[in-house]
């Protein structure tokens, strides 16, 4: 008996040994279980986080793309002024030519008329043709003045388009 009695003490033993065994199998599977829970949690959360940011790199890509027309547009606004510019440029340096040529008509004609008035002085001063020549005189300072008076109105006709297109320009 006392040998079923070691026997039975031995069998207990293992039982308890085994019911230790079975308890930290069962804890180690509690937590393996948690940390695969954990895991497959970390999973989702990690292809989630993956989802929204390919969501975002389509967004920034669309972005991306919206800006570049953008900038495209915007270049090509920039050459139209950069090229609008140039001829604004060459407008003015016309201008200016038309213009100084005009002051140098200006001068001409003043001259002339300087000139005229010199010689209609002089034909005061003669004796018998004093009137025919007066009269010729007289006709010739009328035409250039009318002449003058339409040269001075197109400077000033060409000066206020000047001053006009300078005024437009400034706006642009």
């Amino acid at each position: 008996m006392e040998e079923a009695n070691v026997d039975l003490e031995s069998v207990k033993t293992k039982m308890v040994r085994l019911r230790n065994e079975k308890d930290d199998s069962n804890d180690k599977a509690d937590k393996i279980d948690q940390e695969l829970k954990t895991t497959r949690d970390a999973v989702h959360q990690a292809q989630s986080d993956c989802d929204d940011l390919n969501r975002k790199i389509q967004n920034l890509e669309s972005e991306n793309a919206n800006l570049n027309d953008s900038l495209a547009t915007a270049q090509s606004k920039i050459e139209d002024h950069v090229e609008k510019e140039k001829q604004f440029e060459e407008s003015v340096t016309e201008l200016n030519t038309k213009l100084q040529t005009l002051e140098k008509s200006e001068e001409d004609l003043m001259e002339e008329i300087k000139n005229l008035t010199t010689k209609f002085d002089t034909v005061e001063k003669n004796g018998s043709d004093f009137e025919r020549e007066c009269v010729k005189m007289r006709m010739d300072g009328e035409k250039l003045e009318r002449t003058y008076q339409e040269i001075q109105d197109r400077i000033q006709s060409e000066q206020d388009n000047l001053r006009a297109s300078l005024a437009d320009l400034d706006g642009v």
